[in-house]
């Protein structure tokens, strides 16, 4: 389905100004319940690039608490537009070592971080279906990888030999528009989901539909065919504690996948807000790591949170 012109930039479809193209990495490190994303984004119709560096653990969830956060909106579009080779404005940097599989990635931000690692795919890139939730108009990749490298956190050196995900997607994205997603996934040497969940309109956490994902195992991935996803949410703060998945694939075998929430962080876009929660997952008997995007519009999640609020209080309790 992808070609090794898929690891590069594509051409606008139209003068869409809103034409988005994303380039993201993550990793994990277990032992001490923490996270990171590497994220860019350009919009070549503006000449415009953005995106972050962040680092969470156990300790915080907020933007200004977590060990490290950098997010830029909008920088100029650098004039070098081979993405196969190519440093954001904030300095994160991406380098294809082989098309579709290896990729070199670097940051550094003075004496607060640095990053040098490389991603190895597990298996070639897994495509989602244009024109159906959550990608209305733009194709969307997935792809589980092996991790391996070096963090340097605030002067502290920290290995990083990690099973993860990068993503990709190109096509237009609105600033102003934004909805409910629930995207979880995990991942081990052997193993590895990852999913879309449709959530409930009134707001409920239970029999989420799965409306597109994939399972790997035992060398093989196949699109799951149906499932539900069942959440359990802090009664303070709404954000994920836990969660449980049922789905089958197109060989009929079955994904059981029960997770904990071991840390998260709160991240604010113009969109809307995200949770991204460390998860610990057993997937089919098997252990494995990975994470959770619980994305909602502002107005959706004040309501959820108020509603939670209220049904949380007891009997003449104001």
């Amino acid at each position: 389905m992808f070609t090794a012109a898929d690891d590069d930039f594509h051409p606008p479809a139209s003068d869409d100004p809103w034409f988005t193209e994303t380039c993201w990495f993550s990793f994990n490190i277990p032992e001490r319940n923490m996270g990171c994303w590497l994220y860019g984004w350009v919009r070549p119709n503006m000449r415009n690039a953005g995106g972050g560096v962040f680092l969470w653990d156990a300790t915080a969830a907020e933007p200004w608490n977590i060990p490290y956060y950098k997010y830029q909106y909008t920088q100029p579009l650098p004039a070098h537009s081979h993405l196969t080779d190519f440093t954001f404005p904030e300095g994160y940097s991406v380098r294809t070592l082989e098309p579709l599989r290896r990729y070199q990635l670097r940051y550094r931000d003075r004496e607060l971080v640095s990053i040098g690692c490389e991603f190895t795919g597990l298996f070639p890139p897994h495509g989602f279906k244009s024109g159906e939730p959550p990608f209305h108009a733009q194709p969307h990749l997935d792809q589980m990888g092996h991790i391996t490298g070096e963090l340097v956190l605030h002067g502290e050196r920290i290995g990083i030999d990690s099973y993860s995900i990068r993503d990709r997607s190109w096509g237009p994205r609105p600033d102003h528009r934004g909805g409910r997603i629930g995207y979880p996934f995990g991942c081990a040497r052997d193993i590895a989901f990852c999913l879309f969940c449709i959530p409930n309109r009134d707001g409920s956490d239970r029999d989420e539909r799965i409306n597109h994902g994939f399972l790997w195992q035992d060398g093989d991935k196949a699109q799951l065919t149906g499932g539900l996803r069942q959440v359990t949410r802090c009664p303070r703060e709404h954000w994920p504690i836990a969660m449980e998945i049922e789905a089958q694939d197109a060989f009929g075998r079955s994904l059981r996948a029960k997770g904990i929430v071991e840390s998260r962080m709160v991240l604010p876009t113009p969109r809307g807000i995200c949770i991204n929660s460390s998860i610990r997952w057993q997937v089919n008997g098997k252990s494995a790591y990975g994470e959770d995007q619980d994305v909602w519009r502002y107005d959706q999640w004040y309501a959820a949170k108020s509603e939670r609020s209220r049904n949380s209080r007891k009997p003449g309790q104001t």
